[in-house]
């Protein structure tokens, strides 16, 4: 019977990051954060009141519009309302996004914290969007820039002046007896009005002023700009969204249940910077180290620290449209082509150079990076060349992750040709980023395990000799990242389907399952593979079991489940489970195809030439159907050569 040939990097999805920090939100008080005050009584502390401002869509088109700003303050006043954030009433929050952000509002928001906060009550004020200084002059007091902000002549309107922040900073600090805590995502790329002298490096360094007793989270050094991309939480800023998981609980480095100004300083040094390189972006806290601005529960910290951990390494491309755009404008109509050209191949994935392909994105990138006026594009331009090479492989990883069967179930011709081209592209990454980047160990096992997945899968005989080399790649991706499961269930597949050994195929199984007891497929293939290589029934009920227990609504485990009867058989109950198969996912082909066989081995013709239509229409496998033996008792009828031609033409006349 067919099933799955599977390998998948294990623990949570894509899904799963994405609406992590949704997920932590919605958990209750006990199991998140509590704010605290600066004194060690938690009791001394009244109310918090925040203005939380977000603008990706500015209203004027020659602003450099941002992608994620308003999703990383939605996400920032989601954690305010939630249990971990304080609980935050909709009367004291304040939420601008976009279009609501103008000038007007802004100002309005201000002048309410102000009214409204009292001694020993707490002040958030979160800007994420453009900031910039627009002339050179003595005070360079810098802007913030709203919605209705012009695209000259800031003075005249829509944006607000970081002196008039300052002040009302200061005023909640000194005057009103505030704990005011700023967090700005100011600093983003753009051809802004003071691009000519700097402004946005500029609004950043005095943003970094400390005028007052306030505590600042910023999120980068004044010469540096925010990195924004998909690959944190779908698409958000770096710096905020590991603050978030900072403020969330995992901030806390000494496991002491305190999280201090100094261990978020700490997080997203060690989140963020190493994250985006080869791109350069430090965060920024002022203000007193050992203030205490969080509490955590330690059983829900440290299950939160397992689910991360069990996240798949990634790496995505960073957004920078307004570096790209400021840089470019300097340059001649020649460069300007040239970089058009590489961000073509890029997305056409023409990565590499070859006899019908001259002008490769390799090809463009080393005569790019030899232009000195674009200095400041290259480490984006690596990054972005790097995200891109080694995107298809962690793609399919991510798709095998999120069990899609659409993927799984690529011929193994094609699967091969296509998984071959990777640990090229994967090693030219790794070059590009460097051994001390953070994706470095992952990128040299990922690329071992896709060399040792297409040798242990290129060859359709069994072949000990192959074997052993693929073993050996395997081996070698563990030296890189030992705990990679996806290396040991491929491991289990090749002892069982080359080696025929029982005792390896369980255990490296078995490793799999141990590392990530959630994971289904390892169950399932495993089980597979007792029943189809060893007639082990007895030990592969346990896993089939336990596959069922993870997901009842797995059509993999219901034909998996047939598979279990069909070898026995055991033809009505392998009926039984193929049906419902095929009832949770009509698109999953293996099912139709294995009904065929037991129609056919039962003589029941009609049904079994129905469903092998079916499943030659869905899109079966030429070389399954040729040499699967249970379907010899329907080869010999007329219905049969007219299905091979209608589906398979070009065979029938070679």
């Amino acid at each position: 019977m067919k099933s799955v040939l599977l390998f998948l990097l294990p623990a949570l999805s894509v899904f799963h990051v994405i609406h992590a920090q949704q997920a932590i939100s919605n958990s209750a008080t006990e199991k998140g954060a509590t704010p605290l005050t600066s004194g060690s009584n938690e009791q001394d502390f009244h109310k918090t009141y925040a203005v939380v401002v977000g603008i990706s869509d500015y209203q004027n088109p020659a602003i450099p519009d941002l992608r994620f700003a308003d999703k990383d303050a939605d996400a920032f006043a989601n954690y305010l309302r939630s249990d971990a954030g304080g609980n935050l009433e909709r009367d004291n929050l304040k939420l601008l996004i976009n279009q609501e952000a103008t000038l007007g509002k802004f100002a309005a928001a201000l002048d309410w914290l102000i009214e409204v906060c009292k001694e020993n009550d707490r002040a958030i004020i979160y800007f994420s969007g453009h900031g910039d200084v627009e002339r050179k002059t003595i005070s360079l007091p810098g802007y913030l820039l709203c919605w209705d902000a012009p695209a000259q002549i800031y003075m005249s309107g829509g944006t607000f002046n970081l002196r008039d922040l300052e002040e009302v900073v200061t005023t909640l600090s000194t005057q009103n007896k505030v704990k005011t805590l700023v967090i700005a995502d100011a600093c983003h790329a753009g051809k802004l009005s003071g691009a000519g002298i700097g402004g946005v490096h500029i609004a950043g360094a005095n943003l970094s002023r400390q005028y007052a007793n306030e505590i600042k989270l910023l999120s980068c050094q004044p010469n540096e700009l925010s990195i924004e991309g998909e690959q944190w939480g779908g698409g958000r800023g770096a710096f905020s969204f590991h603050l978030l998981e900072g403020l969330y609980g995992l901030a806390d480095k000494n496991g002491d249940g305190i999280i201090t100004t100094g261990e978020i300083d700490r997080y997203l040094e060690d989140h963020v910077t190493p994250q985006v390189l080869p791109m350069v972006q430090s965060p920024v806290i002022l203000g007193n180290k050992s203030e205490q601005i969080a509490k955590v529960n330690t059983d829900f910290s440290a299950k939160l620290q397992k689910g991360k951990n069990a996240l798949m390494a990634t790496l995505g491309k960073t957004e920078s449209r307004g570096l790209e755009q400021d840089v470019l404008f300097e340059a001649d109509s020649t460069i300007r082509k040239m970089y058009t050209l590489f961000v073509k191949a890029l997305e056409d994935k023409l990565f590499f150079d070859d006899s019908e392909n001259l002008h490769s994105a390799d090809y463009y990138f080393e005569l790019l990076l030899k232009e000195p006026r674009l200095k400041r594009l290259h480490n984006y331009m690596r990054r972005n060349y790097a995200a891109a090479l080694q995107d298809d492989a962690q793609q399919v990883l991510l798709r095998a992750l999120n069990s899609d069967i659409r993927e799984l179930l690529i011929p193994r011709k094609t699967k091969v040709a296509r998984y071959q081209y990777y640990p090229k592209c994967l090693e030219r990454a790794s070059e590009l980023l460097g051994s001390r980047h953070y994706m470095y160990s992952s990128l040299q096992a990922r690329k071992l395990f896709f060399e040792g997945f297409v040798l242990a899968v290129g060859h359709r005989q069994p072949d000990t000799a192959v074997a052993r080399q693929a073993l050996a790649k395997f081996n070698d991706a563990l030296l890189w990242q030992a705990d990679m499961p996806q290396v040991y269930l491929q491991k289990s597949w090749v002892f069982a389907v080359n080696l025929k050994n029982l005792d390896s195929t369980i255990y490296f199984g078995q490793k799999a399952i141990d590392l990530y007891p959630t994971w289904l497929l390892p169950n399932v293939d495993l089980a597979y593979l007792l029943i189809s290589k060893f007639n082990a029934f007895n030990l592969a009920i346990p896993y089939l079991e336990n596959a069922e227990h993870l997901d009842s609504n797995s059509a993999l485990v219901y034909n998996t489940w047939g598979n279990f009867y069909f070898q026995q058989h055991k033809y009505p109950e392998a009926e039984h489970y193929y049906l419902r198969s095929i009832k949770l996912d009509s698109g999953y082909v293996d099912p139709y195809y294995n009904l065929a066989c037991c129609y056919s081995i039962e003589t029941n013709v009609s049904k079994a030439l129905y469903y092998l239509d079916q499943a030659l229409r869905i899109g079966y496998d030429y070389q399954w159907i040729q040499n699967d033996s249970d379907l010899e008792s329907i080869r010999k009828l007329p219905e049969w050569t007219t299905l091979m031609k209608k589906y398979f033409p070009e065979k029938q006349k070679k």
